[in-house]
């Protein structure tokens, strides 16, 4: 893809997070915890290592505005490109996820909130180019006994949002010894978060 990359859909995810909080709230017993970390405006990176198929639409039913979801691989394989598309998703194309990130960086860099879910595309990148904060998110009860499969309805669903992590990148974000910095940095990050996350609810992500 050129680097003229074209903006995902805004009106698309105010849409999908109007028909999310809905649909999840029904179906589930979904409980938010400091989602004003996200805040309502400004660029930001939210990151759930969750591969569960509901992920994108718990966080466009829990976060305050509307975000850019970059589909994890339960939301590719279950969703057509188009309908992702339409929903202001960003969709994952091809392992190396480029088109991808290019189209996250451009809405970062226009001010929007990014969520990236799963393995399919890491922060490493998009944190070292545009300098955007990581909210770490944890969900607990989102996924069913196997992680792509749904939970069961009614199930309580946490989803906790932490304290932005400001990263700092020395060096040349194109180098593999800062990217794997960084990794490292975001690594913490989400290990800290998970455990505290469990810590407050009293159980296993």
């Amino acid at each position: 893809m050129s680097e003229a990359s074209s903006l995902p859909s805004w009106s698309g995810a105010a849409h999908a997070r109007n028909l999310a909080s809905a649909a999840m709230r029904i179906s589930y017993k979904v409980h938010p915890h400091g989602n004003h970390h996200v805040g309502n405006t400004g660029a930001a990176i939210l990151y759930c290592r969750s591969e569960g198929i509901l992920v994108g639409s718990l966080l466009h039913a829990t976060v305050p505005r509307p975000i850019h979801v970059v589909a994890n691989a339960a939301m590719t394989a279950a969703l057509r490109q188009g309908m992702l598309t339409r929903a202001g998703v960003i969709p994952v194309r091809d392992e190396t996820a480029i088109e991808a990130q290019r189209s996250a960086r451009v809405a970062l860099e226009d001010e929007r909130a990014v969520a990236l879910t799963g393995s399919a595309v890491h922060p490493a990148y998009l944190l070292a180019t545009t300098g955007a904060p990581l909210v770490p998110v944890v969900m607990l009860g989102a996924e069913g006994r196997v992680p792509t499969d749904p939970p069961r309805p009614r199930t309580r669903i946490d989803v906790y949002f932490f304290d932005p992590v400001p990263i700092r990148v020395a060096g040349d974000p194109l180098k593999a010894s800062v990217r794997a910095a960084i990794d490292e940095r975001v690594r913490q990050a989400m290990d800290d978060a998970e455990s505290m996350a469990a810590l407050r609810s009293g159980r296993q992500s």
